[in-house]
């Protein structure tokens, strides 16, 4: 039987702690231990103190469709370009222009200031190695690789009804075979899953502790399982993989609108770039380098089709998977 994880405390309150004396309420879709780190730079670097309410990328999503206009934070830091888009559209987001950000490539950044990239990553696979060596089953090396029977119940996958990461991987997949071809691919796959997940982290993890052999996740969080001695290995898929900006951006009508543009600020600084760098593979400051030392096998990948194709998506996922 197929098992649907509920992740516990999904959301993450990190109050401020600094000593300035403007406060900044932040919405994020990053991890919690991550936006630690980001938040104590921001409080050292500037005079702002920050609110921080961590969700994934979809619940994120939900409670800011559900609050604007009157949204209960003042910015985003950390959210998929997609949603960004469709912000933008709705007119959520404030123009703000950035001194900071002049020198990151314009392919990064809204030319009217209402969102900024910062960083970007890909889907990957974290494979357990020593569940392969254990139950004899080969190394997967393409996204075709999956759906063969050795892998039934050995896969990990989160679910795009809450993971962003999972949204990638699924939008990914169309623009590489095509909708139905995808379609049948991920209803083929469904026999090879054994969980959805909630986070888009949370298969690395899975994968790392040794209960599945195959998570379906993002690059950093498999990183970081490596680094922490874990027996599990990235694995690029053949085909490629698609990747996504991760946005920051201020609300409209924000109400601590310049503590907003401070962070905005600080961000695009080579401080804030080399701050998120030591837990990105790639970050967009020129010179600033990430955590990975190789080109990986990114797609085309179309953010603004997938905005335009997320809620449709969304939709015929909840009919074949729910």
């Amino acid at each position: 039987m197929k098992k649907w994880i509920v992740a516990v405390g999904s959301l993450f309150v990190l109050s401020a702690c600094g000593g300035g004396d403007d406060t900044v309420t932040m919405y994020t879709h990053n991890d919690e231990e991550e936006m630690q780190e980001f938040v104590a730079g921001v409080e050292e670097e500037t005079d702002v103190n920050v609110d921080l309410l961590r969700m994934s990328s979809e619940e994120a999503w939900s409670r800011i469709d559900s609050e604007y206009p009157d949204v209960n934070a003042d910015m985003m830091w950390g959210m998929l370009h997609s949603f960004a888009l469709v912000a933008e559209e709705e007119g959520m987001l404030e123009s703000y222009e950035s001194e900071t950000w002049e020198d990151v490539p314009d392919e990064f950044k809204d030319p009217d200031g209402q969102w900024y990239g910062w960083s970007y990553w890909f889907n990957a696979l974290a494979i357990n190695e020593e569940i392969l060596e254990e139950e004899g089953l080969d190394k997967p090396e393409s996204w075709e690789d999956l759906l063969d029977p050795q892998y039934e119940g050995e896969i990990v996958l989160p679910d795009p009804g809450t993971s962003g990461t999972a949204f990638l991987f699924v939008s990914s997949l169309m623009q590489i075979m095509g909708e139905e071809e995808a379609w049948d691919y991920l209803e083929e796959l469904d026999e090879n899953v054994g969980q959805y997940s909630q986070s888009g982290s949370q298969p690395a993890q899975l994968a790392a502790q040794g209960e599945y052999a195959i998570g379906i996740t993002w690059d950093q969080a498999i990183f970081d399982r490596m680094d922490e001695g874990y027996p599990v290995d990235i694995v690029i898929p053949e085909e490629g993989v698609g990747y996504d900006l991760d946005v920051a951006w201020i609300f409209k009508d924000a109400e601590n609108q310049e503590a907003a543009k401070k962070v905005i600020d600080y961000i695009g600084t080579d401080e804030g770039m080399e701050l998120a760098a030591e837990s990105r593979s790639m970050v967009t400051k020129p010179g600033v380098e990430g955590t990975i030392d190789f080109e990986p096998n990114l797609i085309d990948y179309d953010a603004v089709w997938a905005a335009e194709n997320r809620e449709r998506i969304m939709q015929e996922w909840q009919k074949k998977f729910d």
